[in-house]
């Protein structure tokens, strides 16, 4: 809990210093771009929708088709293949009520 604690504190020093955010569309752009230190992901989030990996343009899905994935999962696994930390944080414990926040490298 202690490692989670800091997580929470460092994202929030860097969204006050302009690196880090919790907004969606600027988060995936981040990932694809290879910006993304850590990754926090609510773990019982999901947000139906598309990642493009090479730009970063999301298009997100209103949940009739089935075959469209978890666009925090896939954020996930981009970070993770771009170097990044991935932490799945539990719902009260999330520092963003978008699901997601981003501690950027630069």
């Amino acid at each position: 809990m202690a490692r989670l604690e800091a997580l929470v504190e460092d994202f929030g020093k860097a969204r006050s210093e302009g690196l880090g955010d919790d907004e969606l569309a600027q988060v995936a752009k981040a990932v694809a771009g290879g910006r993304v230190a850590t990754l926090l992901i609510e773990a019982s989030r999901e947000i139906r929708g598309r990642i493009d990996a090479e730009t970063g343009d999301i298009e997100l899905d209103d949940g009739a088709d089935s075959g469209v994935d978890d666009l925090l999962d896939d954020l996930g696994a981009l970070a993770l293949r771009m170097g990044g930390h991935v932490v799945v944080v539990p719902t009260d414990r999330m520092p963003t009520e978008t699901g997601i926040a981003a501690i950027y490298r630069y």
